[in-house]
């Protein structure tokens, strides 16, 4: 059964240490032992690097030689240290609620429980809203209409995203700024998917999980404030990072439906987008059409059939162990 001194926290960071060491030490605050944590350092500055390692020397640290994105990067730290439960928390996810942690591992000791998942708050402590139904037609077609914030409570989260997230319960999959992935479940599922660089990956866990017979658990009592995007928005700009958004969503829908609905799905959601362009245009407002064009255009792609190609060299991976007492 899982305890904090046998899961494996794995915090990935691309050279925004004052966030990652935040996040670890707000999780040692919540009771995960230092050496039960990962950082995993994708192609950090030399400096970044010595901040982290002076600032979080009691932890393993793994140095990546080049960026090889979230997902990878993520698999490579739950490796590095294997655990009975794997927490996966972006270095701009802080623990806000104390016991955090513990009730996120009380959540996947219930039946079938794969996946835990927190409440999670903007910096102002208001609701981010993160569960969210899998992405099938009628989810599309709700959101596509705009009335996604007039679906009763009741009716949520199997609609939309706009749920109170006001107690725990089962649901389909929510945003992975924080997740708890129980180790049977993590070992079966193989992980996260590393199809994309980023994005999706999250959603595509919770998907492949239910698929498997694994239950994803949102905890009420379970509270971190999340910046979001703190990595992605200093790489691409808002309409790129939009696009790389919806490919990624595009590729998990049609791995998970059948032709016919993949393709409804996408309509629908792209019909909306569309609508969403034409209107913010009128009301020039230009980054909220900008980042609707981008997705746009990244639900609009087409899978590219994958062709046989030399495989891409290792990158030099450096892993530095907390000496032992």
């Amino acid at each position: 059964m899982t305890s904090l001194d046998e899961l494996t926290a794995v915090v990935v960071d691309w050279n925004l240490p004052d966030h990652t060491i935040r996040s670890v030490q707000a999780l040692l605050a919540d009771g995960v032992p230092p050496q039960r944590v990962v950082v995993v350092e994708n192609e950090p500055t030399d400096e970044n690097w010595s901040r982290v390692a002076a600032a979080l020397g009691d932890s393993v640290l793994v140095r990546i030689g080049s960026n090889i994105g979230f997902a990878r990067a993520n698999n490579v730290g739950a490796r590095t240290l294997p655990g009975t439960a794997y927490l996966l928390v972006n270095n701009d996810a802080f623990v806000h609620r104390p016991g955090s942690v513990a009730s996120l591992v009380e959540a996947i000791r219930r039946p079938s429980v794969g996946i835990a998942v927190p409440r999670l708050l903007n910096e102002d402590l208001s609701l981010q809203p993160s569960v969210a139904p899998f992405t099938t037609p009628l989810p599309a077609l709700v959101r596509a209409s705009g009335v996604s914030r007039f679906v009763p409570d009741g009716w949520q989260p199997r609609l939309s995203t706009h749920w109170s997230h006001s107690s725990s319960r089962e649901v389909e999959a929510a945003i992975g700024a924080v997740m708890l992935v129980d180790g049977p479940a993590w070992d079966e599922l193989g992980g996260l998917s590393e199809a994309s660089f980023m994005y999706a990956e999250d959603l595509d866990l919770c998907w492949r999980a239910r698929e498997r017979g694994w239950k994803t658990w949102f905890v009420d009592t379970a509270e971190f404030v999340h910046l979001g995007g703190a990595s992605s928005d200093r790489r691409w700009a808002t309409r790129e990072r939009s696009e790389r958004i919806g490919r990624a969503e595009a590729e998990m829908i049609r791995d998970h439906l059948p032709p016919a609905r993949a393709a409804l799905t996408i309509g629908l959601m792209r019909s909306g987008l569309a609508a969403r362009v034409a209107c913010f245009s009128v009301a020039r407002n230009r980054a909220a059409a900008a980042s609707c064009r981008g997705s746009l255009e990244g639900l609009g792609r087409k899978r590219v059939e994958q062709r046989s190609a030399p495989a891409a060299p290792e990158p030099e991976i450096e892993i530095v162990r907390p000496e032992p007492d």
